[in-house]
């Protein structure tokens, strides 16, 4: 709470400062102060309970002068406001992704999208979208600050999707750009994963990446997978067994031409360490710049001291002009 007129409350040690100086210098006293010796007198009962409505008045004064000084209380609100960093996450669907990196025993997909949701609850204040592709490529979810639906939306992806199988890089690298071309921000991002090579698609990879230079936006990509990583397969003589990747068909030098083509960075990540390290420096480079406003709301409270201040003084002047008049 605060004072709009905080000087008039000035008036309270004032009146207090003349009441201690009436009561040492003039012989007639009208309130007394620290002391209960009044108790004492068997005068009679006016004279004991003649204190009590000096003190309802001095009360209700007391009331009005706060009610005059204008108290209000106060509510604050911070709008937070991002310079505008927009993501689109682009994510192999491919069954390729199916394959299971040995040092956690888990999916390529899924690796994928445990960082990718660790990325998206880090980058509290950016819009993020979704973009998922195997030789078809759309729109996952569109940008949103909306964090859980994204992290849902993360939790449905997996190889079966897109209902088609291949790697249509260029093909996803065009959605993503679309996507991002729409929208007027400072600064855009592409973060593209894939273990592959791109072997179908309407969209050659360069023509897409050309696509996201020409519109500002930089792309990072990110290579997953290992000629050590397997795939579990279900035999009808053995049951499940493992199968090594024959070979790794990932194009390492076409997602170093594309970063580099679009003043992004390319990250190896041939473990699941490797792709939480790719994220997190994806994370560090993209800084957002937070600007943050605070606007305060106040609210007039003065009622609630000069209506108590009102029933006060009336209840004060009422006892000493009937009751305590009648007392002897």
């Amino acid at each position: 709470m605060r004072f709009l007129y905080i000087y008039v409350l000035s008036l309270i040690p004032i009146i207090l400062i003349l009441l201690f100086l009436k009561e040492k210098y003039y012989s007639k006293r009208l309130l007394k102060f620290s002391s209960l010796s009044f108790f004492n007198n068997k005068t009679g009962l006016r004279t004991k309970f003649l204190i009590i409505p000096d003190i309802l008045v001095l009360l209700g004064i007391f009331l009005l002068i706060v009610s005059l000084a204008r108290p209000q209380s106060s509510s604050k609100y911070e709008t937070f406001q991002a310079n505008g960093i927009d993501i689109m996450l682009v994510m192999d669907t491919s069954t390729s992704m199916e394959a299971i990196d040995p040092t956690v025993n888990i999916s390529r997909i899924q690796n994928a999208k445990d960082c990718a949701k660790d990325f998206i609850l880090k980058r509290v204040n950016d819009r993020m979208g979704i973009v998922v592709f195997s030789s078809l490529a759309f729109t996952q979810c569109p940008l949103t600050l909306d964090k859980d639906a994204l992290v849902n939306f993360i939790d449905l992806i997996n190889t079966r999707i897109t209902k088609a199988d291949g790697t249509a890089i260029g093909s996803a690298l065009a959605t993503a750009v679309n996507r991002l071309s729409k929208v007027d921000s400072k600064s855009k991002v592409i973060v593209l994963l894939t273990d592959g090579a791109n072997n179908t698609g309407e969209v050659s990879p360069m023509t897409a990446a050309q696509l996201a230079k020409d519109n500002n936006i930089k792309v990072y990509t990110v290579g997953i997978g290992s000629d050590r990583d397997y795939y579990e397969i279900e035999d009808m003589f053995w049951g499940k067994r493992k199968i090594q990747a024959q070979g790794n068909d990932l194009d390492e030098n076409l997602l170093k031409e594309i970063a580099a083509k679009t003043d992004g960075e390319y990250f190896s990540a041939q473990t699941s360490k490797d792709l939480y390290k790719a994220f997190s420096s994806i994370d560090k480079l993209e800084k957002t710049t937070v600007e943050h406003t605070k606007s305060v709301n106040y609210n007039e409270q003065f009622m609630k001291f000069l209506f108590p201040a009102f029933i006060v003084l009336i209840l004060g002047f009422l006892l000493k002009i009937t009751i305590l008049k009648r007392l002897p």
